[in-house]
């Protein structure tokens, strides 16, 4: 199977993981935000040292998780993964307040732009994109906006937490794209997870004192779901997904989440599709199949067949 075909499906189990992580995420409401931030966090970070055992013994012993030094992550795995986790955490952090002033639907759409926002982010760093990415990009959107808007559309304070959340994704793909390619995808990822860990633990302890740990056992299998799925196994697919990949057509893989998110409130929740929902589903999807299309090989292709 070609590098790219598994980049693509990479970031569309990454997608589809975190689509179906919103059923989880409600139920697991009760418990305060950074609570929850933290506890995803080392419960990904511990799945993760699993992870890399087993792949460790299945390469042959090239790398072990602890030699004789410490812990065997080279420096730019290190700086990759806390880089990667206060990114994450802030992320994170800026949606859970914004979404508490706004609708789900609103807040699936404004976050859906970092679809938009990754390609003029890699413009300034010198990586450009396709005009057919550029196009699906802007198909995307309009499907984004049928599946998530069914109200007058309006701005209020809480939605311009969201959209710099947005902001900050659009920039975690970025530093994933910087650093992805150098690292061990797995090592550096588990670094991540523990810094978001830490972040969220110390945010919980300031503004949280009051919170009672016993929640967490209240809502331990949605928890564990958000920890080990929608974190361990999402954002490291997404790490090994964007090695290689351009960061505008990640990204557009990568949005597919909102759609995956409906199509899991239909399917766990029990939820009807409306027309106009399906409608957005069926333009996104339109958008992502775009994305993926060889336009260049056949452009190249069509030159050397002219001459």
């Amino acid at each position: 199977m070609k590098k790219s075909t598994v980049s693509s499906l990479l970031c569309l189990l990454a997608a589809a993981i975190w689509g179906f992580a919103f059923t989880a995420q409600k139920a697991a409401a009760a418990v305060p935000p950074f609570m929850l931030t933290a506890a995803r966090g080392w419960i990904a970070g511990l799945f993760l040292i699993l992870v890399i055992l087993l792949f460790d013994k299945l390469r042959g012993g090239e790398r072990r998780l602890f030699s004789k030094k410490g812990l065997d992550v080279t420096r730019i795995e290190w700086i990759g993964g806390v880089v990667c986790g206060l990114v994450l955490a802030s992320a994170s952090a800026f949606q859970q307040f914004g979404i508490v002033g706004t609708d789900a639907g609103k807040t699936a759409f404004i976050t859906a732009l970092y679809v938009v926002i990754v390609p003029i982010y890699a413009l300034f760093l010198g990586r450009r994109s396709p005009l057919h990415v550029w196009i699906s990009v802007g198909i995307a959107v309009i499907g984004f906006y049928f599946l998530c808007i069914t109200e007058s559309f309006s701005l209020a304070p809480s939605d311009l937490l969201v959209l710099i959340c947005a902001l900050i994704f659009a920039l975690h793909i970025m530093v994933i794209d910087r650093f992805g390619e150098r690292c061990d995808g797995i090592r550096m990822s588990c670094i991540q997870f523990f810094t978001v860990g830490a972040v969220g633990t110390v945010l919980s302890l300031i503004f949280e004192h009051g919170a009672s740990l016993s929640c967490l056992w209240g809502n331990v299998f949605p928890i564990l779901f958000l920890g080990i799925g929608s974190s361990g196994i999402a954002y490291t697919a997404q790490i090994l997904g964007q090695k290689g990949a351009n960061p505008a057509v990640a990204s557009v893989l990568l949005s597919m989440e909102s759609v995956f998110g409906v199509l899991g409130g239909a399917v766990v929740l029990h939820e009807t599709l409306t027309g106009r929902e399906l409608l957005g589903c069926a333009i996104v999807f339109l958008a992502v199949i775009l994305s993926q299309l060889p336009v260049k090989e056949w452009i190249d292709k069509r030159r050397i067949n002219k001459k």
